[in-house]
């Protein structure tokens, strides 16, 4: 893993707004944990490019120590602006599992610019968790703090409805910013 200040710049070249592209804008789809790699052989070949990141902060549990990770805000996803015909070249990296064309290229590039815009005014910017019925989750905040339930709905997109074991079957609504996915605990 990389030290924080180690990372690949979120845009090259750096001082090129996302709007003066030169070329039109691709997205790479990578293999995982390819996205900083790829931005590296970006540099190299002198290919512009933009991979949004932000700071994650997670707790050692041995010590209890801050950690700081530099992750893509969008895993597995890389935009770049090649010259004209040379697109698929990338593929030689080794690192790219496909290449996506962008067809609305002025809506693309008004979406990645905002994007850009928020980073880089301090705005925090974090993937959406995708949650799927069935999944094991466990809510880390609210009044419902420490349950575990396991989705059945999804609703109004925010919102989850989690079923519960305990005294008999119940069913609650939570807010899905309140929850996080857990792996699921094997039966002994």
């Amino acid at each position: 893993m990389k030290r924080v200040d180690e990372n690949p710049p979120d845009r090259f070249p750096v001082e090129r707004p996302i709007d003066e592209a030169a070329h039109p804008w691709w997205i790479a789809k990578l293999k995982p944990r390819q996205e900083k790699a790829m931005a590296d052989d970006f540099i190299k070949r002198g290919i512009e490019y933009y991979l949004p990141m932000y700071t994650k902060v997670t707790r050692r549990k041995d010590n209890n120590k801050p950690r700081k990770s530099v992750l893509p805000l969008f895993p597995g996803y890389i935009s770049y602006a090649p010259q004209p015909g040379s697109a698929r070249t990338i593929f030689t990296t080794g690192r790219v599992v496909s290449v996506i064309e962008v067809r609305h290229q002025k809506r693309f590039i008004y979406e990645l610019n905002q994007v850009y815009r928020s980073l880089k005014g301090g705005f925090p910017l974090e993937p959406l968790e995708t949650y799927e019925v069935g999944a094991l989750v466990h809510v880390k905040g609210g009044p419902l703090r420490g349950i575990e339930g396991r989705i059945v709905k999804l609703q109004s997109g925010s919102r989850l409805v989690l079923e519960v074991e305990g005294l008999g079957r119940a069913a609650m609504m939570v807010d899905a910013s309140m929850v996080k996915v857990i792996e699921e605990k094997e039966e002994e």
